[in-house]
């Protein structure tokens, strides 16, 4: 009789253990956290571009990762919640990084593409502005430089200018 409840318990406990895929309740789905991640990698990289003073960096950061939620329909708990849930599974999350990766790989990449795009048009800007100048007429006469004959220019004066000294200037007695 034993050996059948021992049995019977390990049976139940091993049937208790696989729970299978399902996610616990308020936690964000896989797809839905690869996507929200993306996003908040994304505000976190647009930080680095503007003036590191810690003040700024809080209120922008806050409404940026607030605004990034927002979108999401989510709120800091579930996220914190969920961030907990996949970090406990690090094989799941190495994978959702993985993904992260490659969106903002793409991201960066049609980002790059469009600011190449826009610097060559600016570029053809400038060299036809260029064309539109006037042309400068080249002088072709000699250059001579100038001699000057006044006697200041050929004297060299390191005297300091002092006043000469008023006659009713001096110390009251």
């Amino acid at each position: 009789m034993q050996k059948y409840n021992i049995l019977f318990f390990s049976l139940i406990l091993f049937c208790f253990a696989c729970t299978g895929d399902k996610l616990p309740k308020g936690v964000i789905e896989r797809n839905k956290m690869v996507a929200l991640l993306t996003q908040i990698h994304i505000a976190d990289g647009t930080l680095f571009t503007e003036l590191q003073v810690p003040d700024t960096l809080y209120r922008r950061g806050f409404a940026r990762y607030a605004a990034v939620l927002k979108n999401f329909h989510t709120d800091t708990n579930q996220f914190k919640k969920s961030m907990k849930y996949y970090c406990n599974q690090p094989e799941l999350l190495a994978v959702m990084y993985d993904e992260i990766t490659e969106k903002i790989k793409i991201v960066s990449d049609s980002l790059n593409k469009v600011n190449q795009a826009q610097m060559q048009i600016d570029q053809k800007r400038r060299a036809d502005s260029l064309k539109k100048l006037p042309k400068q007429q080249q002088n072709t006469s000699p250059v001579v430089p100038a001699t000057i004959n006044t006697p200041s220019a050929t004297h060299f004066n390191n005297h300091r200018y002092i006043p000469k000294p008023k006659p009713n200037a001096g110390p009251v007695e």
